[in-house]
């Protein structure tokens, strides 16, 4: 009886990777996370499949974490006073459009092994 490869007709399964695939993945090209952080952040931007306790999360999801990403991680506290240089800001500048892109084309080139 032949056996059939479903990973040819789906691409979740053609595609997808666990996270700790993707930490494999991303180690080989030098980026370092962890496999609980990656869970971390496709649960905040819902970028992943689930089925059961199973992740799976594809190229384009990927793609989307990293984005979600790309937020200012500082806080602003209400009240809390700037005394001299070390007090620190409580302004956030926008992201820039030119290096998340350029960030973004850097990655998938590395991604698909032509950079």
């Amino acid at each position: 009886m032949a056996e059939t490869n479903y990973s040819d007709s789906s691409q979740i399964l053609g595609l997808g990777k666990t996270p700790a695939q993707w930490v494999e993945v991303m180690a080989g090209m030098g980026i370092d996370i962890s496999e609980r952080t990656l869970r971390e952040r496709a649960n905040e931007t819902g970028a992943f499949y689930r089925l059961g306790r199973t992740m799976l999360i594809t190229p384009a999801q990927i793609d989307t974490i990293f984005e979600g990403g790309q937020s200012c991680r500082s806080k602003f506290i209400r009240g809390a006073a700037s005394i001299g240089p070390r007090g620190g800001s409580n302004t956030t500048a926008g992201q820039s459009p030119a290096h998340t892109g350029e960030a973004l084309r850097h990655l998938q080139k590395r991604v698909h092994g032509t950079g």
